[in-house]
C-alpha cells in the first residue's frame, strides 16, 4: 500500500482548502505530518480527505486524536465547528502518492541548497499582506510638467469591493459589477461606473465629478452603444434565468510581473499604484475570458497602457513598502505623483493624429506613415507629442527619402524609454526627439550599410499584432516570398501579414476549464470579416498558409491598381485557379494556402514540359502519394537558383500551378521534362508557369530520438541501456567539446552556428596558428550557450541524438527495383562522402503516437546502372506489395515528409506491432462554393477548437501512467485521436472533449520529465542555475494570484523518467568548468586571443597600408551594431530583461525560465534567419574587391574592420534596451573576413607564376 487517506467531516461546508490546511498544519507537524494534500470533495462540501504517504505517522496521529476526543479537546473546532476524523475506506490516486513523496524530496533538496532547515510548513506565513482593497481602475499615460512626470487618466472605473493580489509571478485585480434585466430583450446588462473618454458620437450626457474628471452617462435606448468606442454597457447575450442566476459578474484583470517596464507607489493624499506594461492585462468574466471592459475605447486599451490602482485604504501603501523592500514585489519609485485630467479626450488625439497623417500636404508614404501611426499607437509616445513630431517627420521624408526615415523611426523605438518618474522630462520631449532623429539620420548616412536588397524571392512585410484588447503595429520585417508576393512584388507595401495572440504574445491554446468564445467570436471574427486599417490604407482578408493557420497568422490585403487593372483580394483569389467545384471551406483555404506557401526561390518551367504520368495505386492505396520526377536539366535550373551552401540537391520539394509535392532526379529522361502524378494536382485552372522551391535535400539531417520515438521503442522491448548509452554518449560529446578547439568546432558545425562568417573555420585556424583560446571571453560565452542549450535539450526535450541514424526526404522507386519490404537509403555526410545504408533498418516519422508507426524494412544496394544511384539525401521507398510503407508511418505520404532511417543494430525491436489503418474523414461539406468569410471563419474555428497540442501531451502521460505504455487501448484511441486533429486544418472537422478517454479527465498529475527546468541567471561570469523550482502552494494562496492551475509531478518509473533524472545541469557545469582547459579564470593576463591574432595578420602582410579604410570600416561595424541591437530589441520577451548578443549570434535563445513558450520558439526561427542574412551582407561588404581594380583593397578592408572590431568598444545604448549585455562579435566576424582574405594574399605570394599555372592545369611536380 502506497499511501493512506483520512475523511475529515464538519456539519455545515468547509470554505477552502487553504483555510483547512492552514488550521491543520499546527496540529500534524508533531506527527511529522506536514505537506499532506488535502481536498474538499466535489460532491460533499462538508467532507474533506487528507492524503499522505506516511503509513507510520498517520497511525501515531489517529491514535492521538481518540485520546483527544474522548477529552473533549477544543483544539478541532474549526469555523465554529467541531471536526470529526476517520480512516478512509478508499484508496488514494497512487500517482498523488508519488506526487508527494517526489515534493518531498525536492523540498529536502531545497533546503540544502540554501543551507536553510527543512521547512515544517506548506503555507509559511506571509512575510507581509499581499491582498489590498482597491476602489478605482483607471487607464492612462505619463506626461510632464515643469520636468515632473504627472499622470494623465483617460478611463476611470469606479469599483467597489474590489481585491487587487500581489503573487509571485502576477498581480491580479477582482470586482464584481451587478447586471439588470433589460425589460424589452429579457439579456442582462453590465454598467460599469466609469469616467473617461466622449468622442462626441454617443447619445450620451456628461457629468464632472470634484475631481474635474468626465464621467459619461449613456441614453441608448435599446441597451446596446452605437461604436464600440464610446459604449460603456455592455451587453452580456444570455438569457438572464440561464447562466447567472445571482446577477453577478464577477471580472478578473490578470498582470505579469514580466511585462512590468516600471511601478510607482504614491503614498500622498490618494495613495496609489501606478504600473507602466508593456502588454494589457488578460481578463475573465465569470470564468470566460473577455475582451475588454465594455466602453473602453480600443484606442485607450492598446496606447494607455499605465494603470492607477487607487488604495481604499491609505495605510496599505505601508505594506507595499515592505513588500518591494522585502523583493517580493518589482522594483519601483516611490514619491507623490499628480493625476491631471487632460483637456481633451484621448480619442480625440487619436482622431486629430490620424487627420494629420492623412493631410496630403505632408505627403507621407505608406512605410512612413506606418512607423509614425506605430509610434503612437504602440504606446511609444502620446498621440499629442506625436502630432507635435509630424511637420519634422515630413521634412526628414522630403529631405533624406522614405527609406533612411523609416530607418530613423525604427531606431528611435529602441531608443525611447518608458516615461514615468524614473525618466527625465528631457528624455523625451519634443527637441529630445528631435534630436534623437537627427542622429539616427546623420549615422545612417554616415554608415556604410549594407542592406539585403529586396527581390521577389525576399520581401519587405508589414506586420499587425491583434490580442483579444488591442492592435499592434509591428515590421517590416524581411520574409520569403509566395507566388502571390511574388506576382505583385513592387506592391508589397499592400499585403499585411496579421498575427492574433493572447495579450502576452502567445497563440491560443485550447483549454477545456474555460471558454475564449467572445475572443473569437465577438473580436477577432469580427477584424477578419470587416477591415483593418493602418497608415490610410484599408485591409481585408485575403488568406493563409497551412503552416500558418497554425501559426495563427492570416494575410489581409488593400486594394492597388496592377497593369491598369485594379486588384483586391476576390480577384487575386480567382487567379490562383479553379476552386469553384470544392464546397468544404478547409479544404479551399488549403488549396488557396498553397500560393501563400513561403518558398525560397522559384525558375520558370515552360507549360510544354509538363506532363502528368498515372498514379501507383494498389489496394486502394497510392505508393507515389505526391511525388514525381524531373530531367537532369529541370533539375539543374532548380539547381542553379538552390540557396545553400551543400552540394546540389537531387530531391526538391515544390509547388508548381496547382500541384504541390517532392520531385526527384530522373536520368533516363531527356530534355526539359517535369513528370507530376494526379495525387500531387491539388487543383487546375492556375497559369503560373514556375517552379517553387519550398524544401531542399541539399544535406543529410541529423537523427535525434524524442520522447515519443523513445516511448514506443522502450513498448516494442528495446532495453533502457540502449537510451541511457546513447544519452551519455551525447552527454560526453558536450563534455568533449570544451576539450579541443576541433571538438568545439565540430558542435558548433552540428548546430550550423557561424556558417555564414566562418566561425568555425576560424577557429580552427587560430589552432592551427598555435594561439591559445583558452583565455578568450567570447570563445567561452560561446561553448558555454551553445552546451547549456543542447544540454537543456536532452534534459527536457529527450532528445537524444544518435549517430547511426538519419533524417531524410522520402520518394517512390520509379525504376520497380526495390521489392516489398526493401529501401534504399543515400546520403552525403559533412565530409562530403557519398552513403549508403544496408541491412534491417527502422522507419518512422515524427509525431509517431501508436505503436505501428515504427516499422522495420531492409535497407538494400541497388545495381550499379540503377538510376536510383545517382539520388542523395533520400530514403527510396518500394512500389511494390499489399500496402505502401510511408502510410505505415504515422500516415506518411511523398509529398514533403520526413522520414527517421535507424541502422543502430540497439535500437531495431525484434517485432513491431501492426500499422494503424485509420479510415479517411472527408472533408466537411457546405453544400455550395466557399467564400472569402467561410475561410476566414474556419480560420476562427480552428484557432477555437484545435486541441493537437492536448491530445499528444495527454498521449504522453497516459503512456507513462498505464502498464502497457503506448499499447494501451487509452493511447491508441488517442493516438486516432492525434490523427484525426492532424487532418482537421485539410477537413474541418474537430475533436471533441467526449471522444477522449475518461482517464484524461481531471488528471492533474504529470510525470518528472514533463516538468519546466531550472530558471537560470546568464551573468558576466558564467551561468547560473537557480535551485529546482517546485511549487508547494496551494492554488487559493495569494501567491498563486494569476497563476493557471498548477501541475504536479511524480517520479516516472519507465526510461524517460530514468533518463531525465540521470542529467543535473549544475552538477554538469561545475565538473566541466573544473576538468576543462579551455575554460578559465576571466582574470588571467590576456587581452583575447584577437589581439594575439592581429599581430600575426600584421607580421604576414609586412606594412601594408590599410588605414585609410578604418572610418569604413566603423561605420560598417555602427551599421552592424545598429542591426544587433534591433535584433535583440525585435525579439526579446522581456521589456527589461534583454537578450544576450551572444543568443542573437548562434540563433538560439537560452531557456531562462524552465519553459520555453512556443512564441520563444517562432522567435528564434525568425532572428536566426535575420542574423544569418545581416551577417553574411556584412562578410560580403568586408571582402568585396574593387571594381576599378585597386589591388588588395578587400585585404586592406577587412583589416580595418578587423582592428576597429578589437581596439573600438561596442556603442552604449540607452531607452528600453539598455543594460544588454553586449559581446563584440563584429570583431570575430571580421577577423574570419581578414584571415580569409589573408590567405589567398598568402597564396599569391608564396607561389609563383609557374606553380600556381601547374596547380591550375591540375599537373603535379613529378610529372
Amino acid at each position: 500500500m502506497e499511501g493512506i487517506e483520512i475523511l475529515i467531516r464538519k456539519r455545515t461546508d468547509f470554505t477552502s482548502a487553504a483555510a483547512l490546511k492552514q488550521f491543520l498544519n499546527p496540529l500534524l507537524e508533531p506527527f511529522q505530518l506536514s505537506n499532506p494534500e488535502i481536498r474538499i470533495l466535489h460532491k460533499s462540501k462538508n467532507h474533506a480527505l487528507l492524503t499522505t504517504h506516511k503509513h507510520r505517522q498517520v497511525s501515531r496521529f489517529l491514535q492521538h486524536w481518540q485520546l483527544l476526543k474522548l477529552w473533549r479537546s477544543p483544539k478541532w473546532h474549526f469555523e465554529g465547528e467541531t471536526l470529526t476524523v476517520k480512516l478512509s475506506a478508499g484508496s488514494p490516486n497512487p500517482f498523488l502518492i508519488r506526487v508527494l513523496q517526489r515534493e518531498e524530496k525536492l523540498r529536502l533538496l531545497q533546503s540544502y541548497e540554501k543551507a536553510l532547515p527543512p521547512p515544517t510548513s506548506t503555507n509559511p506565513a506571509l512575510p507581509s499582506p499581499r491582498q489590498f482593497a482597491v476602489s478605482s481602475l483607471t487607464y492612462g499615460t505619463w506626461d510632464y510638467a515643469e520636468a515632473e512626470p504627472y499622470y494623465h487618466p483617460y478611463f476611470e472605473v469606479s469599483i467597489d469591493d474590489a481585491i487587487v493580489t500581489f503573487g509571485d509571478r502576477y498581480f491580479v485585480l477582482v470586482f464584481k459589477v451587478e447586471a439588470t434585466e433589460d425589460e424589452n430583450n429579457g439579456l442582462k446588462r453590465i454598467q460599469y461606473p466609469s469616467r473617461g473618454d466622449d468622442d462626441g458620437n454617443s447619445d450620451s450626457s456628461t457629468e464632472r465629478s470634484s475631481s474635474g474628471a468626465v464621467r459619461l452617462v449613456q441614453h441608448h435606448p435599446n441597451g446596446e452603444g452605437k461604436s464600440r468606442h464610446t459604449d460603456i454597457t455592455r451587453v452580456i447575450d444570455h438569457p438572464s434565468d440561464d447562466d447567472n442566476e445571482d446577477n453577478i459578474y464577477r471580472h478578473r484583470l490578470v498582470y505579469p510581473y514580466s511585462a512590468v517596464a516600471s511601478i510607482a507607489l504614491d503614498p500622498e493624499e490618494d495613495p496609489a499604484v501606478i504600473c507602466t506594461m508593456t502588454e494589457a492585462p488578460k481578463m475573465w468574466i465569470n470564468g470566460l475570458r473577455g475582451i475588454g471592459l465594455k466602453g473602453l475605447p480600443l484606442q485607450i486599451a492598446t496606447s494607455c497602457q499605465v494603470y492607477r490602482f487607487r488604495l481604499a485604504d491609505p495605510s496599505d501603501i505601508r505594506h507595499l513598502f515592505r513588500l518591494e523592500h522585502q523583493g517580493l514585489f518589482p522594483q519601483c519609485s516611490i514619491g507623490q505623483v499628480s493625476a491631471i485630467q487632460s483637456s481633451e479626450s484621448f480619442v480625440d488625439q487619436v482622431i486629430q493624429l490620424k487627420a494629420a497623417l492623412d493631410d496630403p500636404v505632408h505627403e507621407f508614404t505608406f512605410a512612413v506613415q506606418f512607423q509614425v501611426q506605430k509610434l503612437a499607437q504602440n504606446g511609444y509616445l502620446p498621440p499629442r507629442a506625436v502630432i507635435a513630431l509630424i511637420q519634422f517627420i515630413s521634412f526628414l521624408q522630403q529631405r533624406n527619402g522614405q527609406a533612411s526615415t523609416v530607418a530613423a523611426l525604427r531606431r528611435l523605438f529602441q531608443q525611447l524609454p518608458y516615461a514615468g518618474p524614473m525618466t527625465k522630462a528631457t528624455e523625451l520631449d519634443r527637441p529630445a526627439v528631435v534630436d534623437l532623429l537627427n542622429q539616427n539620420i546623420e549615422a545612417l548616412t554616415e554608415e556604410s550599410t549594407y542592406p539585403f536588397a529586396q527581390t521577389s524571392d525576399v520581401l519587405t512585410i508589414h506586420r499587425a499584432e491583434i490580442t483579444p484588447t488591442a492592435v499592434y503595429l509591428a515590421g517590416p520585417d524581411v520574409e520569403e516570398g509566395n507566388r502571390v508576393l511574388r506576382k505583385y512584388a513592387g506592391f508589397s507595401e499592400h499585403f499585411l501579414r496579421v498575427t492574433f495572440m493572447d495579450e502576452d504574445g502567445e497563440t491560443f491554446y485550447f483549454d477545456k476549464n474555460f471558454s475564449n468564445t467572445d475572443i473569437f467570436h465577438c473580436r477577432f471574427k469580427e477584424i477578419l470579416n470587416d477591415e483593418v486599417e493602418v497608415a490610410g490604407r484599408l485591409f481585408k482578408f485575403l488568406g493563409f498558409s497551412h503552416s500558418s493557420l497554425r501559426a495563427q497568422t492570416c494575410w489581409f490585403l488593400a486594394p492597388f491598381i496592377h497593369d491598369g487593372k485594379p486588384i483586391d483580394a476576390d480577384m487575386i483569389i480567382s487567379s490562383l485557379g479553379d476552386f469553384s467545384h470544392i464546397r468544404s471551406p478547409a479544404k479551399c483555404a488549403a488549396r488557396i494556402g498553397q500560393a501563400f506557401t513561403e518558398t525560397s526561390s522559384s525558375t520558370p518551367i515552360d507549360p510544354a514540359c509538363v506532363h502528368e504520368v498515372e498514379d501507383v495505386e494498389r489496394n486502394g492505396r497510392c505508393f507515389s502519394d505526391g511525388v514525381g520526377t524531373c530531367s537532369l536539366s529541370v533539375l539543374e535550373g532548380l539547381q542553379a537558383v538552390q540557396k545553400s551552401s551543400q552540394l546540389p540537391a537531387t530531391v526538391f520539394q515544390i509547388r508548381v500551378a496547382g500541384a504541390k509535392g517532392v520531385i526527384s532526379l530522373d536520368n533516363r529522361l531527356e530534355g526539359d521534362v517535369l513528370r507530376l502524378r494526379p495525387s500531387m494536382i491539388k487543383y487546375r485552372g492556375s497559369e503560373d508557369s514556375r517552379i517553387e522551391i519550398c524544401g531542399v535535400a541539399s544535406r543529410m539531417l541529423p537523427l535525434v530520438l524524442n520522447r515519443q520515438l523513445i516511448k514506443i521503442l522502450e513498448d516494442l522491448g528495446i532495453p533502457n541501456k540502449s537510451f541511457e548509452d546513447l544519452q551519455e554518449h551525447a552527454i560526453n560529446e558536450l563534455r568533449g567539446s570544451v576539450s579541443s578547439v576541433t571538438n568545439a568546432a565540430a558542435l558548433l558545425e552540428r548546430h550550423d552556428v557561424g556558417l555564414s562568417t566562418h566561425t568555425t573555420w576560424l577557429l580552427r585556424k587560430i589552432h592551427s596558428l598555435g594561439l591559445a583560446l583558452s583565455d578568450d571571453i567570447f570563445f567561452r560565452d560561446l561553448l558555454d550557450a551553445m552546451v547549456l542549450i543542447q544540454l537543456q535539450q536532452i534534459k527536457y526535450k529527450t532528445r537524444i541524438p544518435v549517430q547511426e541514424g538519419a533524417t531524410l526526404y522520402g520518394i517512390m522507386d520509379e525504376t520497380d527495383t526495390l521489392a516489398e519490404g526493401e529501401v534504399f537509403c543515400s546520403w552525403i555526410d559533412r565530409e562530403g562522402r557519398a552513403q549508403q545504408a544496408s541491412g534491417v533498418v527502422v522507419a518512422t516519422r515524427s509525431p509517431a503516437l501508436h505503436p505501428g508507426d515504427i516499422q522495420t524494412a531492409k535497407a538494400v544496394a541497388v545495381p550499379p546502372e540503377s538510376p536510383l544511384n545517382a539520388l542523395q539525401n533520400c530514403i527510396v521507398f518500394s512500389s511494390r506489395g499489399a500496402r505502401d510503407l510511408p502510410s505505415q508511418l504515422s500516415g506518411g505520404d511523398l509529398d514533403g515528409d520526413l522520414y527517421h532511417v535507424v541502422w543502430d543494430e540497439t535500437l531495431i525491436p525484434r517485432s513491431c506491432r501492426q500499422a494503424a489503418s485509420y479510415p479517411r474523414e472527408p472533408p466537411l461539406d457546405i453544400g455550395r462554393s466557399v467564400t472569402r468569410r467561410d475561410m476566414s471563419e474556419f480560420f476562427v474555428q480552428f484557432m477555437e477548437q484545435d486541441q493537437l497540442g492536448r491530445v499528444a501531451t495527454q498521449h504522453m502521460v497516459l503512456a507513462d501512467q498505464h502498464e502497457l505504455g503506448t499499447l494501451d487501448e487509452d493511447c491508441i484511441k488517442l493516438a486516432q485521436l492525434h490523427s484525426t486533429a492532424v487532418d482537421f486544418s485539410k477537413t474541418g472537422r474537430a475533436i471533441h472533449d467526449s471522444q477522449l478517454p475518461k482517464a484524461c479527465r481531471n488528471n492533474q498529475y504529470r510525470p518528472d520529465f514533463m516538468a519546466p527546468g531550472r530558471k537560470i541567471k546568464i551573468e558576466e561570469h558564467g551561468i547560473i542555475f537557480e535551485p529546482e523550482e517546485v511549487d508547494f502552494l496551494d492554488d487559493s494562496d495569494p501567491r498563486k494570484a494569476g497563476e493557471p492551475r498548477r501541475k504536479r509531478y511524480y517520479e516516472s518509473k519507465k526510461v524517460l523518467g530514468i533518463l531525465y533524472r540521470s542529467i543535473d545541469e549544475r552538477s554538469f557545469f561545475k565538473d566541466l568548468h573544473d576538468r576543462s582547459a579551455v575554460l578559465k579564470d576571466d582574470d588571467a593576463p590576456s587581452k583575447g586571443v584577437l589581439f594575439d591574432l592581429w599581430e600575426y595578420v600584421k607580421a604576414e602582410v609586412n606594412g601594408l597600408a590599410w588605414e585609410q579604410y578604418a572610418e569604413e570600416a566603423v561605420h560598417m561595424r555602427e551599421t552592424y551594431e545598429a542591426t544587433v541591437y534591433d535584433i535583440i530589441f525585435q525579439y526579446s520577451t522581456h521589456p527589461t530583461e534583454q537578450l544576450e548578443e551572444i543568443e542573437v549570434f548562434i540563433g538560439n535563445i537560452i531557456c531562462r525560465t524552465g519553459y520555453r513558450s512556443k512564441r520563444q520558439k517562432e522567435y528564434m526561427t525568425g532572428m536566426k534567419e535575420k542574423y544569418d542574412r545581416h551577417a553574411l551582407s556584412l562578410m560580403t561588404a568586408m571582402r568585396a574587391d574593387d571594381v576599378t581594380g585597386e589591388e588588395l583593397k578587400a585585404l586592406r578592408r577587412s583589416m580595418a574592420c578587423f582592428w576597429v572590431g578589437i581596439v573600438r568598444e561596442p556603442a552604449e545604448r540607452t531607452g528600453r534596451g539598455e543594460g544588454s549585455r553586449r559581446r563584440d562579435t563584429f570583431g570575430w566576424i571580421a577577423a574570419a573576413a581578414c584571415l580569409k582574405e589573408l590567405e589567398g594574399y598568402q597564396e599569391k605570394r608564396d607561389v609563383g607564376p609557374l606553380r600556381r599555372l601547374v596547380r591550375k592545369l591540375g599537373l603535379t611536380a613529378g610529372r
